[in-house]
């Protein structure tokens, strides 16, 4: 009986984990967007505590597996800290914002990824989802990269997006999939690492 109730425990226990994990993800992911949404339509106090939690969630991001880009995104959850004056007062403008919501975005999709290729080919079999939605954020945060950046960027994403869909796939393929995607993705957290 003892040993049911313990194993209840741990289940519940990894759900609750599971869960804050996933939450903590699409929270951050979704912050940015309302923030930008938020100071287009001029709801300041609003904008404000949006900012605020956004910092928290960074943080977070930042404290996960890697450490390669953790510098980087705590710096970046500053720099949110320091725009929660600015929209208190109404003076946040929105290409300000924008800018920095685009860098955070190319670090938190670089990040999860580094975090995949830390584990090697096997940290990407079975994460095509994972990897497409840090693709997604890549590609949305690229606009604040200077040109020449941003197209060599955008050609890596491009061609490895085809790859990472084959990641799910139940046969040989996802391996053969996982080596072809392995050096494409190394490129671009090295390119974000270089230009952020």
């Amino acid at each position: 009986m003892k040993r049911n109730v313990f194993f209840s425990f741990v289940t519940l226990f990894l759900l609750v984990l599971t869960h804050d994990s996933f939450a903590q993800k699409v929270t951050l992911e979704s912050l940015l967007e309302k923030a930008v949404s938020l100071s287009e339509s001029g709801k300041n106090t609003e904008l404000a505590e949006v900012l605020k939690s956004g910092s928290f969630a960074l943080e977070s991001e930042a404290n996960t597996r890697g450490n390669d880009f953790k510098d980087k995104l705590l710096g970046q959850a500053g720099a949110l800290k320091n725009l929660i004056p600015l929209a208190t007062e109404g003076t946040l403008k929105t290409d300000v914002l924008s800018k920095v919501v685009n860098t955070i975005r190319l670090l938190v999709g670089a990040n999860q990824i580094n975090n995949l290729l830390s584990e090697g080919k096997e940290g990407l079999l079975g994460n095509a989802e994972s990897l497409t939605g840090s693709i997604n954020l890549l590609q949305l945060g690229k606009a604040v990269l200077e040109n020449k950046q941003q197209d060599k960027l955008g050609n890596l994403l491009d061609a490895v997006s085809g790859t990472v869909k084959k990641l799910d796939d139940e046969d040989t393929g996802a391996k053969i999939a996982a080596s072809s995607a392995k050096k494409s993705l190394g490129k671009i957290v090295d390119l974000v690492k270089e230009a952020v």
